[in-house]
């Protein structure tokens, strides 16, 4: 299939002006000021309503930013809205208005501003219905063991295609729907109604949103000399009298629509980690019939898909977004979108959050052509496996009709796409240090405390399997603690917030008038993260191989060894790194470990419940927590001393996979991946020749084959150790240098060192 974009010069404009975000894109505390200002407006409303008219505050005020050569328009006016746009009880009066300073607010507006945050007006969040954390948990997050987070904010994928297909107007008949069947004597009718007068208020103001930049765009017409750009203003006029309030009838109207409705994500809930979904399956309809029409080119839709990648880039960016999978059916979903958005992402070369869905039978110019795009580095797209992703979700709970839909939010996390609430990572267990604790009778190597069970020290267990039983029980107490945790968090923000936008691009909400906060979505499940999987797998083939098996040294020694950091003990450290084998290279017991690991957390926090009477899903990764938490682990009897990193996600020990690609991902597809509903990560470290040449081809077979084998879920950074290296020392010569950091791509530069030298000792495979 032939495929390439040269973007015109336009286009090239706008990716120069994205790249350099300027000051004019900005606007400095706007956001907080008008939500501020309609929620004091609002004082004396119930919850719901108060949060919606906040939000509408902002809609409606929200500054209209229009500027030369654009195709779509509209700024949600942040840097980088990374969390709810709600204050919280505890706000930092001076840090915001230092930012209220550097905006457009007058010093009237400033001094008004001030007196609204020093009434605290958010201190009602204090008054949570739970007590606080138990002593114990805090102890366990303090060492390092658990951290729980809980939250219903970001990490989401609103139903943007509901937005394109009916647009809020539509909208907002379904609310007055579901308003007329209240019945006034049914116990729970005032908070449905509270909730659906709280989402109609939302929809008054967004069906409102586009006739607002239609004014702007046809007075900017009504000023223009040149009959080319009257007329580029003129269509912008006409597009947003269109959308978002009525269907989008064009590929164009339908591209205006999505990033208007984004834009409201962000005002609402920040721009980290909430999704864009299945672009190339919910805008196929409207490219279809604007080629088939004649309305639009190939090369026009790429373009005005280029500057929609130009709104959403930012410097870090986990703005995800997915392409490929099956359909409901189970066939293909591959279609020609799918091409175009790997094309426009390409003739870019800007890093874009891409992800790519992939099954057994996906088609292999498909694969190829995503690989063309890793092999540029970046580490974009990265890979999911419908083979096992579809049947984790059907096993905890997603109906099939639900489950094919699936989409990734983040960096790898999982969700249904204006459906659920996934709650991801909502909190993380560290099983080396669960380990670490099995084999010192439940107390912290680093300071003696007792922050776990006494289920014997490494002395006292005579056997693996005496070892594994101390060890699920250690987990099994911290997974017990971090789901009480998750659990008083997602009460806690009941009574705190909603989320009335959200909720609207939401099933049930509508239909329930519930609030996503309340429990409104259809799915609300919480998603738990396992760290450190690769290290707990080593430590116990080491512990099998050297003190139980080989009897290569006492219990007592080893124990000894791992209190005092290895010290005095370096020839047994070297034979634990080298000597015993390691997860990562097809070796059976390090990977038997691993796999039954991964089995019994899956399992384990399935059994437990959510406030929603759902399911715990979980996920293989540990984020960027590998190098914190680490320093928080003792020494392992894998050889690694203490304070050095853990492993990221199910990828094997820095440096520690030493035979090769193929036996990598053997590995990997040991792993029972069909349990880990909220998916899996793995970062694979490529050298860049080995994607050049005859084994380019190679390397397309190989990826086809893990999908087959059931590997989840597959990121590949493609550049060698010299370059890293280099651009450690030399950061300005290397600016442009993406690689794969944890589920996102980031300059090289723009990391520390701590996380430079871990991505520069992964394992680089050549073949």
């Amino acid at each position: 299939m032939a495929h390439g974009y040269q973007p015109s010069e336009r286009i090239l404009h706008l990716k120069e002006r994205a790249m350099a975000q300027p000051e004019d894109m900005f606007l400095p505390a706007l956001r907080p000021y008008y939500y501020l200002e309609g929620w004091m407006a609002a004082e004396g409303d119930c919850l719901p309503i108060r949060n919606a008219k906040a939000l509408a505050n902002v809609i409606d005020k929200m500054p209209v930013l229009l500027f030369d050569d654009e195709l779509i328009v509209g700024e949600s006016g942040d840097r980088q809205c990374d969390g709810m746009i709600n204050f919280s009880a505890n706000q930092n009066i001076d840090w915001l208005m230092s930012q209220a300073e550097k905006s457009v607010l007058t010093q009237d507006q400033q001094k008004q501003y001030r007196q609204w945050l020093e009434a605290k007006p958010f201190q009602f969040m204090k008054l949570a219905p739970v007590p606080p954390m138990p002593e114990e948990l805090n102890q366990a997050q303090e060492h390092g063991v658990v951290s729980v987070w809980g939250t219903d904010l970001n990490h989401s994928i609103r139903d943007y295609q509901k937005v394109l297909q009916i647009g809020f107007e539509g909208i907002l008949a379904e609310v007055d729907e579901a308003i007329g069947n209240l019945k006034k004597e049914e116990p729970d009718t005032p908070k449905r109604l509270a909730n659906l007068q709280a989402f109609r208020i939302l929809c008054q103001s967004l069906i409102i949103l586009g006739e607002r930049y239609a004014r702007e765009a046809q007075a900017k017409a009504s000023q223009a000399d040149d009959p080319i750009t009257k007329a580029e203003w003129q269509t912008i006029a006409e597009v947003c009298r269109q959308v978002p309030a009525k269907p989008a009838c064009t590929f164009r109207e339908a591209v205006q629509a999505l990033w208007f409705a984004h834009i409201v994500t962000t005002w609402e809930d920040g721009i980290n980690a909430n999704g864009i979904g299945r672009i190339d399956q919910f805008l196929l309809p409207f490219y279809e019939k604007g080629i088939q029409s004649g309305e639009i080119t190939e090369n026009e839709a790429k373009d005005i898909l280029a500057a929609l990648w130009c709104k959403l880039y930012r410097p870090y960016d986990v703005q995800q977004m997915m392409i490929g999978g099956t359909l409901a059916n189970g066939e293909d979903a591959t279609n020609k979108l799918s091409y175009l958005v790997l094309d426009v992402t390409e003739g870019l070369e800007f890093i874009r959050c891409l992800s790519a869905r992939l099954h057994p039978n996906s088609p292999r110019a498909f694969v190829s052509r995503c690989v063309d795009l890793v092999a540029r580095g970046g580490g974009i797209p990265f890979f999911f496996n419908d083979k096992v992703l579809i049947p984790a979700l059907v096993s905890r709970g997603v109906s099939l009709k639900d489950a094919w839909n699936y989409a990734a939010i983040g960096c790898i996390e999982i969700t249904i796409p204006g459906m659920a609430n996934p709650h991801a990572v909502s909190h993380w267990i560290n099983l080396p240090k669960c380990l670490e604790l099995a084999l010192n009778d439940g107390k912290d190597l680093l300071d003696g405390a007792q922050i776990g069970p006494q289920t014997g020290d490494l002395g006292k267990h005579d056997s693996i399997d005496a070892v594994w039983q101390a060890f699920t029980a250690q987990i099994e107490h911290f997974a017990k603690l971090a789901v009480y945790g998750s659990n008083a968090c997602e009460l806690s923000h009941r009574s705190q917030y909603r989320l009335p936008y959200l909720s609207i691009l939401t099933d049930d909400c509508i239909t329930n008038g519930q609030d996503i906060i309340e429990g409104g979505a259809r799915y609300n499940y919480h998603s738990s993260a396992a760290m450190g999987i690769p290290n707990a797998a080593d430590s116990m083939a080491a512990l099998d191989e050297a003190v139980f098996s080989g009897k290569h040294v006492s219990r007592e020694a080893m124990h000894d060894a791992l209190m005092s950091n290895f010290e005095g003990n370096e020839p047994l450290r070297q034979f634990l790194l080298n000597k015993v084998p390691k997860y990562g290279n097809d070796e059976s017991a390090p990977d038997q470990f691993a796999a039954d690991l991964t089995r019994f957390y899956c399992d384990l926090l399935a059994s437990h419940r959510t406030v929603c009477d759902d399911p715990f899903f979980c996920h293989l990764f540990t984020y960027t927590l590998m190098l914190p938490y680490g320093k928080q682990t003792g020494a392992s009897p894998d050889g690694r001393r203490s304070g050095e990193p853990l492993a990221y996600s199910v990828s094997p020990v820095q440096g520690r996979d030493r035979e090769g690609l193929t036996a990598l991902m053997n590995s990997l597809a040991k792993l029972p991946h069909h349990l880990a509903a909220a998916s899996s990560s793995a970062i694979v470290e490529v050298d860049p020749n080995l994607l050049n040449g005859p084994s380019r081809e190679a390397f397309v077979d190989l990826l086809i084959k893990a999908i087959q084998a059931g590997v989840g879920q597959l990121q590949f950074n493609v550049v060698n150790a010299d370059t890293l290296r280099a651009a450690q020392n030399e950061p300005d010569r290397y600016r442009n240098l993406c690689v794969r950091v944890s589920g996102f791509s980031q300059q090289f530069c723009l990391l520390d060192k701590e996380m430079q030298d871990h991505i520069i000792a992964r394992t680089k495979h050549r073949y």
